[in-house]
C-alpha cells in the first residue's frame, strides 16, 4: 500500500475558524476528489486536529511542538503507475489549482508532504 500523507499547518494570519471554512468548503472538496479521479486513489481521508486537552498533554509529555492543523491522505495499492498519472497535463492543472487554493489558508513551508509504504 502506498500512501501520500500531507500534514498541514494553517497560515499564522488565518484564524482557526477561517481555516476550517476553507478546509470544509465545497471548492476544496471538489479539488481533492479531482485528485482522487486523476490518480485513481483507492482510499482518501481528510482529518482536522481536535482542539482538546489530550493534545496539550501529549505535547507536554513529549516536549513536542504544536500539532498539525489537518492531515490529508491518499492510498494506492501500487505506486507503479502513480508518477505517470501525476505527470499528465490534467494532473498538472489540478495541482496548480490546488496550490492556488491552498495558498489562501495553508502555510506550505510549515506543512509536510511525503509518500510512505506499508508492508
Amino acid at each position: 500500500m502506498i500512501r501520500f500523507i500531507n500534514c498541514i499547518k494553517k497560515r499564522d494570519d488565518i484564524s482557526i475558524e477561517n481555516f476550517r471554512n476553507y478546509w470544509q468548503s465545497q471548492e476544496f472538496e471538489d479539488l481533492l476528489h479531482r485528485v482522487i479521479d486523476i490518480t485513481k486513489a483507492q482510499h482518501f481521508t481528510k482529518n482536522l486536529t481536535l482542539d482538546v486537552e489530550a493534545n496539550v498533554m501529549i505535547q507536554a509529555e513529549r516536549g513536542g511542538g504544536e500539532p498539525f492543523d489537518g492531515i490529508i491522505e491518499y492510498w494506492w495499492d501500487k505506486g507503479s503507475e502513480l508518477m505517470d498519472l501525476y505527470a499528465t497535463d490534467e494532473a498538472k492543472k489540478v495541482r496548480k489549482e490546488m496550490m492556488d487554493y491552498q495558498h489562501q489558508f495553508i502555510d506550505l513551508a510549515a506543512s509536510s508532504a511525503f509518500f510512505t509504504e506499508s508492508q
